[in-house]
């Protein structure tokens, strides 16, 4: 055998030993990229689940000003319509020559209000609030 075809044939050998090993490193890498693909988006899907949830439309939070002096703020992300404090038999009282009734409150405005507290009656530790489209009066408690 001539010097110039053992050389082809070891250089078709290692052509092959070549191509195998290319062969094998891709296999490798697409099962390294197929893993890199699902970590992400596994983190991802944790990333989002833990998102805190939007705010609410109208949401309200009780913030006290004083021994019995409240403000009722609108802590949501859209204005409240037509909102109402109840009076509870003249114990809730408007503050600051207000009323307990507002027809627009937007986010962050607020309705002040009293609670009238006396020795004889028992301690008041919530108010009740409606709005348009809240389905009726609902709880608030006092802080």
């Amino acid at each position: 055998m001539a010097w110039e075809n053992v050389a082809t044939l070891v250089i078709a050998l290692l052509a092959l030993v070549v191509s195998v090993a290319s062969a094998r490193y891709s296999k490798t890498s697409a099962a390294a990229s197929k893993r890199s693909a699902d970590a992400a988006e596994r983190q991802a899907a944790a990333a989002e689940a833990a998102l805190p949830p939007p705010p609410p439309p109208v949401a309200w939070r009780v913030i006290p000003r004083g021994e019995a002096s409240f403000l009722l703020r609108n802590v949501g992300t859209e204005p409240a319509l037509d909102v109402e404090i109840h009076a509870e038999d003249g114990r809730v009282i408007p503050a600051d020559g207000g009323r307990l009734k507002a027809s627009e409150l937007k986010p962050g405005q607020a309705i002040s209000f009293w609670i009238f507290t006396a020795d004889q009656l028992p301690d008041k530790h919530e108010i009740k609030i409606r709005w348009r489209d809240s389905g009726g009066w609902g709880i608030l408690p006092l802080p």
